[in-house]
């Protein structure tokens, strides 16, 4: 089965410290982060959402080429691990659809911040090279 591309601000501390968190969950490595800052990658994520894509939420790619962004897409991902599943079964339950969704757009809009205050490293250094390697994947 195709994995899920999850496409992430490559250029966020926050989100690719996430990323390399959750891959050791993904045991049948369905999920797949990407750099959406990346050419192949951003070209691909603007053609459906604009050039601008991640700035807001993350966007992640299904097998079957629908898409889901920020706290649904994130349901769908923790669903797909199998030692996270009951928490993405729990993200779909109803009555979190009012909260969860506001909750992810708040942290999205202030994962900078955040990852200052929890003294992150940024991927890139001070030349602009960034750890994260050319066309590679998260």
């Amino acid at each position: 089965m195709k994995a899920i591309v999850v496409y992430i601000d490559g250029e966020c501390p926050m989100c690719v410290a996430g990323a390399k968190r959750l891959r050791r969950f993904d045991s049948r490595r369905r999920i797949r982060f990407v750099n959406a800052h990346e050419p192949q990658w951003a070209v691909r994520a603007a053609d459906r959402f604009g050039a601008r894509a991640v700035d807001g939420e993350m966007r992640a790619e299904m097998p079957d080429g629908t898409w889901r962004s920020g706290y649904f897409a994130w349901a769908v991902i923790l669903s797909e691990m199998p030692k996270l599943r009951p928490f993405g079964l729990l993200m779909r339950f109803p009555l979190l659809y009012g909260v969860g969704p506001a909750v992810y757009k708040w942290v999205a809009n202030h994962r900078l911040e955040i990852s200052r205050v929890l003294r992150l490293p940024p991927p890139c250094d001070e030349n602009g090279v960034c750890r994260l390697g050319q066309g590679a994947s998260l």
